[in-house]
């Protein structure tokens, strides 16, 4: 039994494979087959081989690196005294949130002398590529966010009257409270938080409502340090396309091609009172 969930499990190379040349279930084969499609041989090995999957294994099971930042690059981040090098590991499998367990490591980058040629790899990770991150390069660019429409209901105040005036004004008609939403609020949540993998920044809500997410050691609030995103942009926020993107087709794979919980975001938060005090975990 997988205590980690009820998934199957496969190997990491069979994980790389259907990443880079996605290869059917075999129930999706078997309906594929009946309806006059073909596969070879080989193919038809592949799809079994997956289909039975691997056992957990019994031993450790290698962590693997999701980001790595340097504050030269990135601004925003604020690391420790004496660190400048940020490193995100996630455990392939899911935890009891539907999420892979993260590890928040800060280091020097003068003392990693001693570079490994390529990461261990894991005995096991949750079947297909959601948590196997397509290797890739960073681009930091620096932009201004504005908290959502649920920040602003649960601090209130004029922020929130001033953008329940602009949505009146967006609608046309006077607004009762509590239907902002209806009122244009959908258009102001659009605008406000960015999609897509960044640092800091403000949380796009809509899983859950906002809520207090105090330090587990000393009840400081935490703050957003890193999300980690299913897709960079979707249908209702095509407007943070960046310029040199915009021509990409419809559909067009870009960034590590993760997946959280079938298409939400990971938000990792930390303490800003101390950066030895452990990181929550939060999805959206």
């Amino acid at each position: 039994m997988n205590p980690h969930g009820l998934n199957p499990l496969q190997s990491f190379a069979d994980a790389k494979l259907q990443r880079d040349s996605p290869v059917p279930s075999r129930r999706m084969a078997e309906i594929h087959a009946s309806s006059g499609g073909t596969f070879t041989a080989e193919e038809w090995q592949t799809i079994d081989r997956l289909a039975q999957g691997v056992p957990l294994p019994e031993g450790p099971n290698a962590m693997l690196p999701v980001a790595q930042l340097y504050t030269r690059d990135v601004p925003g981040l604020r690391p420790p005294p004496g660190k400048d090098l940020l490193q995100i590991l996630w455990c392939p499998l899911d935890n009891a949130e539907s999420m892979p367990e993260t590890t928040v490591v800060w280091r020097s980058a003068a003392d990693v002398t001693d570079i490994l040629a390529a990461p261990p790899e894991p005995a096991a990770v949750e079947y297909g590529c959601d948590y196997v991150p397509v290797p890739c390069t960073v681009e930091p660019e620096c932009i201004v966010e504005y908290p959502n429409s649920g920040d602003l209901r649960v601090h209130g105040g004029e922020p929130l009257e001033q953008v329940r005036r602009w949505a009146v004004q967006h609608a046309g008609v006077d607004v009762p409270d509590g239907l902002e939403v209806e009122a244009g609020f959908e258009h102001f949540d659009e605008l406000c938080v960015a999609p897509g993998w960044k640092v800091g920044g403000h949380i796009r809500w809509g899983l859950t409502d906002p809520f207090p997410q105090p330090c587990p050691t000393c009840g400081t609030e935490t703050e957003p340090l890193l999300t980690i995103a299913s897709t960079e942009w979707d249908g209702a926020t095509r407007s943070w396309i960046p310029y040199e993107d915009q021509a990409l087709e419809a559909g067009t794979a870009i960034g590590p091609g993760v997946t959280i919980a079938r298409g939400y975001n990971m938000i990792l938060r930390v303490c800003p009172a101390s950066p030895d005090h452990p990181h929550i975990q939060l999805m959206q």
